[in-house]
């Protein structure tokens, strides 16, 4: 059976590495073997608590070398050199990069009756799609307009090489600049622009507004790549599910032993983790069906949300939801949607949620009758039956299904209740907790994320609030 690796180096891109690893093992490689070139920001935590779930092969940069071109390319021919008996095929990309083959279904696949020993595959650059913030999202899917094929860019190219094959020196990404590019088989998605704000965080050029003007084309919109999605969302589920478990033990450390030196960088003091110092009053849950005479319900075979009615109920393929209302006096409700009976899956889909758990936190506005995503900030829209919510009796099955939720919220949505609720969970409960860091405020969201790099996902951060 074939075997292929991905090589990757990289610095400072932890809140997409997770979606290229999850892309990438989705499209088959057998291996990826990533260098993280001592990032800051959490990069390296997020790539080691992947590589306990799938063959993710870390290593950090030859700190001997004083500049990062060189730590680089010390790294990729180390990288090909060591895969000369192992791998049949492998490939050199950069994390702004996503391999794509328009019909083939896996590396292997595509490689099987390959003509040589190199497969140049061509650049499509996309542009930001007039996105100015980050995305929770897969670029896959927040990205989706690119330049047009003749532009000069996209006849830079990556190589599938079989390393037993390779001659000296390293796969030239400029050696097919004398021709045209070519889309028909594969391409690279090239996400260099992403939005303007990453862009210009990156600090990559020495005239950014020039480069941006460069990298940002949406001349055409392509979607072939979302073939891809369900796949990676899956595998990106088991990391932000793998980073949370981290997160609740990192927590409990902290509480376990007073650690004054993190309480401080969360903003917090241990006079606000006392339990004297919650007054806040147990809250209370209304649990409800989506829709009255149908009922929401996900098909467990298709993965689809769908009404079905009280005669046409099959229990074995259909799963109700459930949407559990924390009562409040304000216009906006908490509320939690999970199925009546646990998924055997990782987490449950409801478009324009990026939370990838399976139980999605929402925010109800009241007054205007909509549902909003906490995380990304943006209405969602449930295709509720009858447009009608049915309440249902709060038994005790349902409430053990919110427990872990109800026990880390109980002080307040706020990062001392969190703590004071960590303290009082006996074990992880990643769907509990990215639900409860969902709702937390940003500037609390943002130092938690700040305290513990790597290991609180963009896709459980709370939602920036909009600028007045």
């Amino acid at each position: 059976m074939s075997k292929s690796a991905a090589i990757l180096f990289v610095h400072n891109e932890v809140d997409t590495i997770g979606w290229w690893l999850a892309h990438h093992a989705t499209i088959g490689f057998s291996t990826l073997i990533v260098c993280d070139d001592h990032s800051t920001d959490g990069t390296l935590t997020a790539l080691s608590n992947a590589a306990t779930l799938y063959d993710i092969r870390v290593q950090s940069a030859d700190t001997t070398l004083s500049t990062r071109l060189e730590r680089q390319t010390r790294f990729h021919e180390n990288a090909l050199a060591q895969g000369h008996d192992e791998f049949d095929w492998m490939m050199i990309l950069a994390a702004d990069e996503y391999l794509h083959f328009e019909t083939a279904r896996s590396v292997a696949e595509f490689t099987a009756n390959a003509p040589g020993t190199t497969i140049p595959v061509n650049w499509c650059l996309f542009g930001s799609s007039g996105r100015l913030t980050p995305s929770a999202f897969s670029p896959v899917e927040t990205f989706i307009r690119h330049g047009l094929l003749s532009l000069p860019d996209h006849r830079v190219v990556r190589h599938l090489v079989q390393p037993r094959s390779l001659d000296t020196g390293l796969p030239d990404p400029f050696s097919a600049l004398d021709r045209n590019a070519v889309w028909d088989e594969a391409r690279i998605l090239h996400f260099a622009a992403s939005d303007r704000e990453s862009f210009f965080k990156r600090d990559s050029s020495a005239t950014p507004e020039q480069a941006w003007k460069n990298f940002d084309r949406n001349d055409a919109e392509y979607g072939g790549a979302n073939r891809w999605l369900p796949g990676s969302r899956r595998i990106a589920s088991f990391l932000t599910q793998a980073s949370l478990t981290d997160l609740y033990w990192r927590l409990k450390a902290v509480m376990t032993h007073a650690d004054k030196s993190t309480l401080q960088k969360l903003g917090l003091t241990p006079d606000q983790l006392s339990v004297s110092s919650s007054s806040r009053s147990q809250p209370q849950f209304r649990f409800c069906t989506l829709g009255a005479t149908q009922r929401l319900m996900l098909d467990m075979q298709t993965g689809s949300l769908v009404p079905v009615g009280e005669t046409d109920t099959n229990f074995g393929r259909y799963n109700p939801l459930i949407m559990a209302l924390e009562v409040s006096d304000t216009d906006i409700w908490n509320a939690c949607l999970f199925v009546e009976n646990p998924l055997p899956g990782r987490y449950l889909s409801l478009a324009g949620s990026p939370t990838l758990l399976p139980m999605v936190p929402l925010h109800i506005k009241i007054a205007e009758n909509t549902v909003q995503s906490p995380v990304s900030g943006d209405d969602i829209h449930i295709a509720i039956p009858d447009h009608a919510l049915t309440e249902i009796d709060a038994t005790i099955s349902l409430y053990s299904r919110i427990t872990s939720f109800m026990v880390l919220t109980a002080g307040g949505h706020n990062l001392a209740g969190l703590l004071r609720g960590i303290e009082r969970l006996p074990a992880a409960d990643a769907s509990a907790l990215g639900c409860a860091v969902a709702m937390l405020p940003f500037e609390e969201a943002e130092r938690l994320s700040d305290a513990f790099p790597g290991v609180v996902p963009r896709n459980v951060r709370s939602a920036r609030p909009p600028q007045a």
